[in-house]
């Protein structure tokens, strides 16, 4: 084996398991950001100090008389020179060689060897046989010619080393972090508040978000300093600063001033704070999985939906519930924000295009809260109820998404409308006219819009589950139809009159409660007198045993974000 093939820093145990990031490593990097003169991201920091690593033990190897790496698996000979990659590559001269005594390590030999620097010499094993647990730990290079080079060694091991450099650096306090890269705090140049009243006063006056680059013109540069480096002390002197507020990242960070973000979009809207939310494994039948894909609820997105590539979806769909109407917002689905091609941070600014008159409207993204906002006028212009179909669609500009809706003849509907008497949601019928499209089952008009508020804000009394929240409303409900069913969607649209909630809970409870039976269209039947009895197996959800009726129609039930094929089975 050769000596290019002892290299400590060429192996997954020396990253991984040794590596620990020391004071002479912050002060080699506090130098190399001095010369630089800019600020530096976490993943260029770490493999300069990988660099450097490597460097020190190719300055060690090169020395002359240290001699062969220690391996524990090696034969030595007294007088032979080694360097100890665990103690920083010190030098070292073998002393004696013994048989070792301990016998649950089988035959080795133990090596006396007086280090550079120590008084007294130290011991370490030899000979281990191949397959010895300390032979073991020691890592293996493969026979290759030379060495990884630092970028290579990143891409493997990098993970481990940037979280220990991160860690570090925060405990140091010469270093400052700002939008996922590092500086010194003694280099940054100085912003003045007359800097950050300039970029008030244009952000003010151009009612748009703008990136620190535009604003630079205007606030004044130093010119001894780099543009990099008075982009980053702009940008994080604004991020210490109320008045204003991040609006992208990365190259395309943009600031924006927090008394222009509207309210909806500086905080999510109570009424979008989800109370109940698909987790995954609920079980529903295939009528129902059904219903869930045509309602199209952010909430009933799961976690671990698979990413969709930016321009492979042209329009998604959606019917409109009575949160996302009020607040004047609409559902940000993996597929919906995949028309964005892109998306600079967790709030940006796009334009909502009517895709009749060509309206412009200003919105705002919410990726991470799964909503868009600022579609509450168009709503009321078009009278659009609870449960009409909306439509998102792309345009040229990647910033810009297209609204719509299905518009037809004008005809008269007997809807469900709710109202608010006493402390209890209650419904009737009333004959209202619509020229939008729209589901039946969906369908509500909210009579007055302050006792639904105040319903909001006490949602349930004694209904503290969804379960009960269910039960309160279905004879409600039940009453409008002369044989006592209430369909699925209609339960949905009526749980988020007063609280948030995706398709998938409520239907998951409709299926594991014995006291609600299927009877077909999506149509249900509740019945009292099994109301404590509780399917507890995917085959009871399916049969249903319980039942007491005999129009029930049974299916086959399955599991929420299970794979496509086991459905076709």
């Amino acid at each position: 084996m050769s000596f290019q093939q002892k290299r400590r820093t060429q192996t997954a145990e020396y990253w991984l398991d040794e590596f620990a990031v020391h004071r002479e490593d912050t002060e080699r990097l506090y130098e190399w950001l001095v010369e630089e003169g800019e600020p530096r991201s976490l993943d260029d920091l770490a493999v300069r100090l990988m660099e450097r690593r490597i460097q020190r033990e190719e300055l060690a190897l090169a020395k002359g008389g240290k001699g062969a790496v220690y391996q524990p698996q090696e034969t030595f000979e007294v007088g032979q020179r080694l360097v100890f990659p665990v103690y920083d590559y010190t030098g070292g001269e073998v002393l004696s060689v013994r048989s070792g005594e301990n016998p649950r390590y089988g035959p080795f030999s133990v090596i006396q060897v007086q280090l550079e620097g120590e008084t007294s010499p130290r011991e370490f094993a030899a000979e281990l046989i191949p397959d010895h647990v300390l032979k073991r730990s020691v890592a293996q290079l493969e026979e290759i010619e030379g060495v990884l080079p630092a970028k290579q060694l990143y891409e493997l091991y990098g993970e481990g080393v940037g979280r220990r450099l991160r860690d570090t650096l925060q405990e140091t306090e010469d270093f400052i972090e700002f939008d996922d890269h590092w500086f010194l705090r003694g280099l940054l140049p100085e912003v003045t508040p007359f800097h950050l009243n300039l970029a008030e006063a244009l952000i003010d006056e151009r009612r748009t978000p703008l990136t620190v680059t535009q604003m630079l013109d205007e606030v004044g540069l130093t010119a001894s300093v780099k543009a990099p480096t008075w982009s980053y002390a702009m940008g994080y002197a604004m991020s210490q600063d109320p008045r204003f507020a991040k609006t992208g990242s990365g190259d395309e960070a943009t600031w924006y001033l927090t008394s222009l973000i509207p309210a909806g979009v500086r905080d999510t809207p109570r009424r979008l704070e989800v109370a109940h939310r698909a987790r995954g494994g609920e079980w529903l039948s295939r009528e129902l999985l059904d219903f869930v894909s045509e309602i199209g609820d952010q909430a009933d997105e799961l976690q671990t939906a698979a990413a969709v590539p930016p321009g492979a979806v042209t329009s998604v769909s959606f019917f409109l519930n009575y949160p996302h109407r009020r607040e004047g917002t609409v559902p940000m689905t993996v597929r919906a924000l995949s028309m964005i091609e892109r998306q600079p941070g967790e709030r940006f600014m796009i334009a909502f295009v009517d895709k009749r008159s060509g309206e412009r409207m200003p919105g705002w993204v919410m990726p991470a809260e799964g909503y868009a906002w600022g579609l509450a006028d168009w709503y009321k212009q078009h009278a659009l109820p609870i449960g009409s179909l909306i439509e998102l669609s792309r345009s040229e500009d990647p910033q810009v998404l297209q609204v719509g809706f299905d518009e037809g003849k004008r005809r008269s509907e007997w809807v469900r409308e709710a109202r608010v008497v006493g402390e209890r949601l209650t419904f009737s019928m009333q004959r209202k006219a619509y020229t939008c499209r729209y589901d039946k089952h969906q369908l509500l008009e909210e009579g007055a819009g302050e006792d639904l508020e105040r319903l909001w804000q006490n949602p349930g009394g004694t209904a503290s589950t969804l379960f009960d929240h269910l039960v309160g409303l279905f004879p409600e409900l039940a009453k409008l139809s002369g044989q006592g069913l209430v369909n699925a969607k209609t339960l949905y649209s009526a749980v988020n009159l007063t609280r948030r909630s995706g398709a998938v809970p409520i239907f998951a409870e409709l299926t594991r409660h014995a006291s609600f039976d299927p009877v077909g269209d999506g149509n249900w039947i509740y019945d009292e007198s099994l109301r404590k009895v509780v399917y507890s197996t995917p085959e009871e959800m399916s049969r249903r045993p319980s039942s007491h009726r005999q129009d029930l129609i049974v299916d086959r039930v399955f599991a929420y974000g299970a794979p496509a094929e086991d459905k076709n089975t």
